[in-house]
């Protein structure tokens, strides 16, 4: 088995940053040839756990992305030590989708606290 493809960098607090770590899961997804559907899961799970590092952590967002052709994971770590709840379903919000998401298409997902915040991670299952 080959070493694991893996991209790390910093997202400012902008939600236009967020476009930075779609093309980053596109580019590690086309690297290590995983199919389209898993690339397109893995997008919108890394934009929704993005975005709401850059909404609402208050601080950089530190990125990971390691994908192998048989499993992907993104963490993004922010300095917001509140970890993300399930909304109530509203189909008039704007928002407030992203656990519920995460839930629905991530193999597995889950928050780990560190010294200054926490990280939320997610893995696709590829293989």
């Amino acid at each position: 088995m080959s070493a694991p493809r893996v991209e790390e960098f910093v997202l400012a607090p902008d939600p236009a940053e967020v476009r930075r770590v779609r093309h980053a899961v596109r580019r590690v997804c086309r690297d290590v040839g995983l199919d389209d559907d898993t690339c397109e899961t893995a997008v919108l799970l890394a934009s929704e756990t993005a975005t709401n590092a850059v909404l609402h952590g208050r601080s950089d967002a530190r990125v990971v992305i390691s994908a192998t052709a048989q499993t992907l994971r993104v963490e993004i770590a922010d300095d917001n030590s509140r970890h993300p709840k399930a909304a109530p379903p509203d189909i008039d919000a704007l928002d407030g989708r992203g656990v519920a998401i995460l839930q629905m298409l991530a193999t597995a997902w889950g928050v780990r606290d560190n010294d200054t915040g926490k990280t939320v991670w997610f893995e696709l299952a590829t293989g």
